[in-house]
Parts: C-alpha cells; sequence; structure tokens
C-alpha cells in the first residue's frame, strides 16, 4: 500500500505539466522525477514481470507471439539486451507458424533496436529481408519509421561532410513515405509533420505542427518525449533559446517518468546550462552522469559517444569555476589585507613616524610570504585532477574490502544459526552487473584524460608484444592494471581489490607484461611518466 501511495504521489502531479509553467517550478519537477528514477524503474518492472505471468503452458503460437512481441515494445527504450532477446523469442514463434506479417514485425524490431545500438548496417540488412510490395498495410508506418529511424541515428554518429548529407536525405526521404501513410489529424502525423518541416528548414511550420501533436499528450508516453525534444530543437533554431530550455526539460521529465533509457534531453540540457549558465555547473554535471547512466544501462553506443564529447568541457568548466572563486577570494583576502596595512601604516605615521617605516617593511615581508604561498599552492592546482582521481579509486578499493568483509561475517552468522543477526545483514557483494558498470565508467574516464595511454604503453613493449583491447573493450585487464599503476596506484593488493582478483594474479600480470617490456627493470617507473602535459 505503502509504494502503491508512492507510485500515485509521484504520477499524478507530473500529469497536468504544460509548457507555459515558469522555468524554476520546472526545474523542480525535473529534480523530483530524478529524485524518483528508481520508482519509476520499479514501476517499469512491475508492468513488464504482469505481462510474463501472463504466459502459461499450452499458450497458442498467436498469443505467445504477442506477449513475446509485446515485451519487446517494453523493453526496446528500456533494455537492449532484452529487446533483442524477445523479438528473438518472436521470430521463432513466427518461424514456426510461417505468418509473414509476424516476421515483418520481427524483422522490424531488430532494425530499430540494432540502430538504436549503433549497428547500422545490421539494421538495415533486416529491413531489406522485407519484399515492399507483401508487406502487410498496417505495418508501413512501422516499416517507414524503422527505415527514418536507421538513418537518423546513422547520420547522428557520422556527423561528417561525407556520409552525414547523404543519410540525412534518406532520412527525409522515409520521413515523407511516413506522412503518406499515417492516418491524417493523428498526434503522430503531427509529430512528424514536425521532423520533416524541420529537417527541410522550415523550423516556425515545424513548431506549429509539434504544438499541434502536443494537444491531448499525457506527459508518461514516449511520443510526448519526441515531440516537447523536437519542439524544443524547433524553438533552438529560431533563436528562442528560453523556450528551448523549457521544452528540454518537459522531454527530460517526460523520460524519467515513462521510464526512457534511450534519451537525449537531458545531456542536450546539461550541455545548454554549460553554455548559457542558466544553472549551476554542478547541476550539469550531474544532469549529465544521470544521462551516461541510463546510456550505459541500455547499452547505447551512440548516447555513450555524445556523453563521452560533452563530458571533458563541462567537467573542466566545473573545475576552472571552483578555481576562479579561490582565485577571487585570494584577490579579496590580499585587497582587504592591503587597505588593513594602509589603515595601520597611516595610524602609525601619525603617532610614530620614527616606527612606521620598520613597521611598513615587516608588513611588506609578510605580505610578499603570502603571495609567495599563494603561488606556490596555485602551481599545486594543476596537479588535484590526478590526485582526486587516485583518491576516488582509493575509496572504491577500500568500500569493495568493507562489502567482501561484510559478506563473511553474514557467512559466518549463518552458520553459527544466527538468524537474528541476519535480518539486519545485506548482501553488499557488488553484482556482475555493477562491476562491468564500475570499469566501463573508469575505462571510459580514463581514457577521457589520457587518450594517447594505449598508444604510448604499447611503446614501451617490444615489437610484435603490443596490447591492445579486444573488440567490444575499452581496456582489456592488462591495460587497467598499468593504468592503475599510471594513476598512483602501486600496491598490488589495492589493484587486486578494484579489479576483483586475488593479489597473486595481479603480480602476475604484472610480472607477464613487465617481461615484454623493452625495458623490464625501470618499466613500471616509464608507466608512470605515460601521457605527461604541461598545464
Amino acid at each position: 500500500m505503502k509504494y502503491l501511495l508512492s507510485l500515485f504521489l509521484f504520477i499524478i502531479p507530473l500529469q497536468v505539466i504544460h509548457a507555459k509553467q515558469d522555468i524554476k517550478d520546472l526545474y523542480k519537477q525535473l529534480e523530483r522525477s530524478l529524485s524518483q528514477r528508481d520508482i519509476a524503474s520499479q514501476r517499469k518492472e512491475a508492468r513488464i514481470d504482469s505481462i510474463q505471468k501472463l504466459m502459461k503452458p499450452g499458450m497458442s503460437a498467436q498469443k505467445l507471439f504477442d506477449h513475446y512481441y509485446t515485451l519487446y515494445q517494453e523493453y526496446l527504450t528500456y533494455r537492449s539486451d532484452s529487446a533483442f532477446s524477445y523479438i528473438d523469442m518472436a521470430e521463432k514463434i513466427a518461424s514456426q507458424t510461417n505468418i509473414l506479417k509476424q516476421k515483418h514485425l520481427c524483422y522490424i524490431g531488430r532494425a530499430t533496436v540494432l540502430a538504436t545500438t549503433g549497428y547500422f548496417s545490421q539494421a538495415l540488412s533486416q529491413l531489406q529481408n522485407i519484399d515492399r510490395g507483401s508487406i502487410d498495410s498496417t505495418l508501413l508506418a512501422n516499416y517507414y519509421e524503422a527505415y527514418e529511424w536507421v538513418y537518423s541515428v546513422w547520420s547522428e554518429y557520422t556527423d561528417d561532410e561525407y556520409y552525414a548529407p547523404h543519410y540525412r536525405k534518406k532520412e527525409i526521404l522515409y520521413n515523407d513515405s511516413l506522412l503518406q501513410v499515417l492516418p491524417p489529424e493523428s498526434n503522430e502525423f503531427y509529430y512528424w509533420s514536425g521532423e520533416y518541416k524541420a529537417r527541410t528548414g522550415d523550423q516556425e511550420g515545424a513548431q506549429k505542427a509539434y504544438e499541434k501533436a502536443l494537444e491531448g499528450m499525457s506527459v508518461n508516453t514516449r511520443l510526448y518525449a519526441c515531440i516537447t525534444c523536437g519542439l524544443a530543437l524547433a524553438h533552438s533554431r529560431q533563436g528562442h533559446l528560453q523556450e528551448f530550455e523549457r521544452f528540454l526539460i518537459l522531454s527530460a521529465i517526460s523520460d524519467n517518468v515513462c521510464p526512457l533509457k534511450e534519451n537525449l534531453s537531458l545531456q542536450e540540457l546539461a550541455l545548454y546550462i554549460y553554455r548559457q549558465k542558466t544553472q549551476s555547473l554542478e547541476q550539469a554535471n550531474r544532469y549529465l552522469q544521470y544521462s551516461m547512466e541510463d546510456a550505459t544501462f541500455y547499452n547505447n553506443r551512440l548516447r555513450m559517444l555524445e556523453i563521452a564529447r560533452k563530458i571533458p568541457a563541462i567537467f573542466n568548466a566545473y573545475q576552472q569555476e571552483n578555481i576562479d572563486a579561490k582565485h577571487h577570494l585570494t584577490a579579496a583576502v590580499i585587497f582587504i589585507s592591503a587597505l588593513s596595512l594602509l589603515l595601520i601604516a597611516s595610524i602609525i605615521f601619525i603617532r610614530l613616524q620614527l616606527r612606521q617605516v620598520s613597521r611598513a617593511q615587516h608588513s611588506l615581508k609578510e605580505l610578499n610570504e603570502q603571495l609567495c604561498h599563494l603561488n606556490d599552492e596555485l602551481f599545486k592546482t594543476n596537479h588535484t585532477r590526478e590526485e582526486y582521481v587516485s583518491l576516488f579509486l582509493d575509496l572504491c578499493a577500500s568500500y569493495i574490502d568493507k562489502l567482501n568483509r561484510y559478506q563473511d561475517l553474514v557467512k559466518r552468522k549463518i552458520k553459527a544459526k544466527q538468524a537474528d543477526d541476519l535480518l539486519k545483514q545485506n548482501n553488499t557483494k557488488m553484482s556482475e552487473a555493477d562491476t562491468k558498470r564500475f570499469f566501463v565508467n573508469f575505462d571510459t574516464a580514463f581514457l577521457t584524460l589520457y587518450p594517447q595511454f594505449i598508444t604510448e604503453f604499447n611503446s614501451l613493449l617490444r615489437p610484435g608484444e603490443e596490447i591492445y583491447p579486444q573488440k567490444g573493450e575499452i581496456l582489456n585487464t592488462e591495460l587497467r592494471i598499468f593504468a592503475l599503476i599510471r594513476m598512483g596506484i602501486k600496491d598490488s593488493s589495492r589493484i587486486a581489490t578494484l579489479m576483483f582478483y586475488s593479489p597473486q594474479t595481479i603480480y602476475n600480470y604484472r610480472t607477464s607484461v613487465r617481461n615484454r617490456a623493452r625495458n623490464r627493470d625501470e618499466f613500471e617507473e616509464q608507466i608512470k611518466q605515460l601521457c605527461i602535459t604541461l598545464h
């Protein structure tokens, strides 16, 4: 009952969101939706569980196909691996029944997920399996929308002057075909009309079409999120920056309420805040982190790439803001100190001329020492980045150790049959998904800081002994170990904790790689000198 009440309180206010609300109120709504992301996910999982429970032994192939396809739709914008799994199950049923419409639905569904996860040519191959002349008329909208989506994300991904224009032309072509088969006067028709007008340069017309599409739409739908995002971009291209911000917030709220893990609005809002300084840089940085969590959860390579491009600028600006604040404080202290010294000097000059010179010299000496100290502190600031990262990793290692010790304690309690004590215990062992997410975050952050690490690392190895990540990896185990050494973590036991290996295993890896080095004795010292930059 308490859980249902929390869901009720979460949903109801968001149903009445409209575009004319004050920006500050919309940011409050957004923060509330972000704080209750877990509730939205729980609601989503509960809906999926209810669908799964409908499947019974002996169910007809048609009903089984319908359930599999419904589950695919639920996961389509939520989790890609599950979407792939259920569309595969649906296709097996379609192959058994040999129903052409079902097969076409599966081709279209798989193409959509493939394109979303960055497999564009494979997605196109799926759609080319469909004979245009044999497709059911009720699937034409799905068919054209899938083609439009493939070329849309493909052009985003390439973003160059050679291939991207070709993909954009295809995108517009299938957008136009989609308009020919959608019911006129429907919300979908007006939305795609807005998309077509936006892509062909008519931003005012696009805005009007999006506004028409938004009429009667509920915030907890994917279409609402898409419409408000399109409306934001149409306002942006017309120079209406306040409206751009307003509709990005509305779209981001909708993404969180649905919830949609395949999303764009929150990262665009973070970038807008960074550029326009409408909110704090801390807020922009936090929004970008939420976006990265969603992209990683969904396994969306395109969004992860987009976010990775934006993180350095926002993070550096956030860091620079802190540095500037310190500079302003320092300047204020020096200014006040100078005024104080002048006042003291004036009083002393009036009262004791002979002692004034001596005291002034003494004050100047102290001031010079303070300035020298401040200069030393400013120079040290350039090195704080690596120190903060090293501290973060060390804290992570300590926490992982603590969790493992905590699990051992629980096991002892079980053996001792201390049930009452067990009620107070929780399993703190990191899951495989958490471990994978930790490595992805670490690898991404490390290579953002040191993009040339792999190249410089391999330059220290003998020819033919180079180490590169496999397909699908950002860093492999060997590279990750020496990345940690580069960050200043030298202790094998600490590295072992972070890597979820035994210290002996880490030692073996280090020894194996050291034996492949050009200079074995100085190899690890050379590692510490990689990617040195002057700021």
